[in-house]
């Protein structure tokens, strides 16, 4: 009954929606990040009835109705509510419609009930709520004091009497502002972390550096947006998180903890970039930072997300920065990072701080072929032993590579360390406790390039080609983002996301073909060693070009398909000169695809693939060959092999060669790319 069912079950689920949902299950089936808790639920509920009333009620005496009206009469009159700075602590944006609307998405951060599209009323419901000289519940905050900076803001513009309006004392927030007061900024960049699909785009923060803590900054504190999944499944959690579904707010948190995370758990660089913020810009972000307390958003992945209210955070701080206008319908970590960097004296430095695992490879990068061969004999376990003092033999150095080899496996396994392990390792940080030799790495040498120097995201290509079926023209479009043969600078090397990468044929004397769309392609190949254990995978769904024979005739059909291969990659990635022999691949999988020309309308199987890819400089090589059986199907087995060399002009320009062949066709093409 099963082997009868099975090719209907997978027609099914290779139809085009849900191999769609099983890729984007794939890509983005991960935590996003740790936000405050939302808080007593009975408390908010009042916050939220108490901020209406206070938007609403006249004040109490007549004297104070007066001012009132005169504020609002003056504040109308200099068209405040049309002002720049009061659209972004509204966060107020034109919809496709050009209708005005906030981004943020919960009822109580207004003090009007039509506060969330028109800015006017919110502007006069927050005047009224600064008159409110009624008892404040418990828990909550005096109007002044829950939005300081709407409070500041309209004081200057209004030149407020205090003696006709009464200025509240905010001790919490002052309070919670001494506690951060930092000397500056910096913008954090994590950066992309292959074994978690959803952190290839990396990440960004804010980092409040304290002077106090100049010679400790992982004391400092950190702001992060994230979205608040709660408990979800898989399924929930991809829906949601491409429509919306999730509410995203901002946190704060020590520093360290970022880096703990990021450094050591995931192993991912980190830059950061110190911005040049003058006395009162840093206190107009305090009190607006204070006021995203009541701000929730509608989490999206592609644009509504970490980086871009960042983006919109700092420009209520510096009113003269307008980033977030400049921004496209997606929005990435490292192109908001190019945007900062690209306003003049805007950054004022820029820091590298390694990850665990590059901290390792600098220390096996500075050894000695007999200290390498030491270091690799202590981390394999299989007899435990500390060094003997030696002649030009760094203890140090080695030991600290070993212990930090360990932290790095105890991190990424999530299993506990046996007992062997475990005793060795503490025997061994007192040995290294003893020794007093001293050594330096050359750690100013990032083994990651910077986030500003990756390459467009969007890409146009165009072809022309000779097959087996005839010459072709070819156009190709890709929305985002990387795929292997683009230049890797900036980002994780042999690796690949692309969405919508489409390709659209024109053979002669034959009408045009869709020939490929990529809805998802996702590539990590991270070598295989002796310190990190990775697999390697591939993952490509959305629809292919099929070929096939029917009565003797080679024909082309475009199909559904998903193809899934996981397996290892190898390299000399610790060798004298660090990959210098490229990365060799071995793959296996599975591949479905449906189409009426198969048997049973489907076929699927299993795969395996051989692949290599090297870069030096503007050039990369990649090849590779596929076999495919498709007996369980009860359709033909197929072959496919390829090799493809790049020509990178810039980081906008490239020129390709491909020679690719499959069963019952071949082709060659040159093409032309061009990255924006």
């Amino acid at each position: 009954m099963l082997n009868q069912n099975f090719p209907k079950l997978v027609t099914l689920v290779f139809s085009f929606p849900h191999y769609l949902l099983i890729s984007l299950l794939f890509f983005f089936t991960t935590t996003v990040g740790a936000t405050e808790p939302s808080g007593d639920s009975n408390l908010l509920e009042l916050d939220f009835v108490t901020s209406r009333k206070q938007g609403e009620n006249l004040p109490k005496t007549s004297k104070a109705e007066q001012y009132l009206k005169e504020l609002i009469a003056e504040a109308k009159e200099k068209h405040l509510a049309e002002e720049t700075h009061w659209y972004r602590l509204l966060r107020f944006k034109k919809t496709r419609w050009g209708f005005l609307e906030s981004e943020v998405d919960n009822k109580r951060y207004f003090f009007s009930k039509e506060g969330k599209y028109n800015p006017e009323k919110e502007l006069i419901a927050t005047l009224y709520s600064f008159f409110t000289e009624e008892t404040i519940p418990e828990g909550l905050l005096h109007p002044q004091c829950s939005y300081p900076e709407r409070y500041h803001w309209l004081k200057e513009k209004l030149n407020f009497d205090i003696n006709r309006l009464p200025e509240v004392r905010c001790e919490r927030f002052e309070v919670w502002k001494k506690s951060l007061d930092p000397d500056s900024l910096s913008v954090i960049f994590a950066s992309y972390y292959m074994q978690t699909p959803a952190s290839m785009f990396g990440h960004t923060l804010i980092k409040l550096n304290n002077k106090v803590n100049e010679n400790a900054e992982l004391l400092d504190y950190g702001v992060n947006y994230a979205a608040n999944p709660g408990e979800m499944n898989v399924f929930s959690y991809v829906y949601n998180g491409l429509i919306g579904g999730y509410s995203g707010n901002f946190s704060i948190f020590p520093y360290y903890l970022k880096v703990n995370e990021y450094n050591d758990l995931e192993s991912r660089d980190i830059w950061e970039y110190k911005l040049n913020l003058k006395p009162e810009e840093k206190e107009r972000f305090l009190r607006h930072l204070w006021e995203m307390r009541r701000a929730d958003f509608d989490y999206y992945f592609i644009n509504e997300n970490c980086s871009y209210h960042l983006v919109e955070i700092l420009e209520v701080a510096m009113p003269e920065l307008n980033i977030s206008n400049q921004l496209g319908w997606m929005v990435t970590p490292s192109d908001t990072i190019k945007k900062y960097l690209a306003e003049e004296g805007l950054v004022l430095s820029r820091k590298y701080r390694p990850s665990l695992y590059s901290k390792i490879k600098y220390k096996i990068n500075e050894m000695s072929e007999e200290e390498r061969n030491t270091y690799f004999e202590m981390i394999r376990l299989e007899k435990t032993f500390f060094p003997d003092p030696k002649e030009n033999f760094r203890i140090s150095l080695v030991a600290d590579a070993v212990l930090d080899t360990f932290r790095y496996r105890d991190s990424t396994n999530n299993i506990t360390p046996s007992k062997k392990h475990k005793d060795y390792y503490d025997k061994l940080l007192v040995f290294r406790s003893k020794q007093n030799d001293e050594y330096t790495t050359k750690e100013t040498f990032p083994l990651s390039t910077p986030p500003e120097e990756s390459h467009p995201l969007s890409r146009v290509a165009s072809s022309f080609g000779v097959s087996s079926l005839g010459n072709f023209v070819e156009l190709r479009y890709r929305i985002v983002y990387h795929d292997l043969l683009n230049v890797s600078r900036g980002h994780a090397p042999n690796s690949e996301l692309a969405f919508f990468d489409t390709t659209i044929r024109d053979y002669e004397n034959k009408k045009s073909e869709l020939t490929s769309m990529s809805v998802i392609k996702l590539t990590s190949i991270s070598p295989y060693n002796s310190i990190s254990k990775d697999f390697s995978y591939m993952v490509d769904t959305g629809i292919q070009t099929a070929v096939y024979r029917k009565n003797d005739e080679t024909l082309r059909k475009q199909v559904g398909n998903f193809d899934f291969r996981f397996g290892y990659s190898f390299s000399n990635e610790f060798g004298k000169t660090p990959m210098s022999f490229g990365v060799l691949s071995v793959l296996a999988g599975v591949k479905a695809q449906n189409g009426r020309m198969f048997e049973n309308d489907v076929r699927y199987g299993v795969n395996f693939s051989l692949l290599y890819q090297k870069e030096w400089g503007v050039w990369k090589i990649f090849t590779g060959a596929t076999a495919q059986n498709y007996q369980l199907s009860q359709n033909f087995n197929t072959y496919y092999a390829t090799i493809k060399v790049r020509y990178a002009f810039s980081n906008r320009h490239e020129l390709r060669v491909e020679v690719n062949g499959e069963r019952f066709y071949e082709e060659t093409l040159i093409s032309y790319h061009y990255l924006f």
